[in-house]
């Protein structure tokens, strides 16, 4: 199977001068967690995950592990202050550059699996020959795609 196939098609991408506060609303909004980041040219220049926001608004060696106890953590661990410091951070001060995986509409799925599993990632960006953002294959949906077959067997 190609990631053609499989690949969500309306992705919602953010730009790196993007708040972080205004990312949390764009991922509460659209149930997502994490975007490709753009340029303003709409290519592709990094990532941002639930993770990566975690790790940046979660106090050093706690462990979050719901978003109960990250609310709970932020209130007791960050006075009000640092937490509007936080949210107004930018998108590009925290997203991922470095070992961006992307992938290409032609790939076959074996290889995203292989990316997924190599890299400990959740999702893989699709990219066309000019970096713009045309699809994302999630371990969700392939995990999906592949319990309806097993299902329909």
């Amino acid at each position: 199977m190609r990631v053609e196939q499989l690949m969500l098609r309306n992705v919602v991408t953010v730009r790196e001068n993007d708040s972080v506060k205004t990312l949390i609303k764009i991922m509460i909004e659209h149930k997502i967690g994490g975007a490709p980041v753009v340029d303003d040219d709409n290519r592709l220049i990094g990532y941002i995950s639930d993770g990566d926001l975690l790790r940046a608004i979660s106090p050093k060696q706690q462990t979050i592990y719901d978003l109960y106890s990250l609310i709970s953590a932020i209130t007791i661990e960050l006075s009000k202050d640092k937490l509007k410091d936080l949210l107004t951070k930018q998108v590009g001060e925290i997203m991922k550059k470095r070992r961006l995986q992307t992938a290409e509409k032609d790939n076959e799925l074996d290889t995203i699996l292989k990316m997924l599993s190599h890299y400990h990632i959740k999702r893989v960006p699709v990219v066309d020959e000019d970096r713009h953002v045309v699809g994302l294959v999630t371990r969700s949906h392939i995990i999906r795609h592949i319990g309806e077959q097993l299902l329909n067997e």
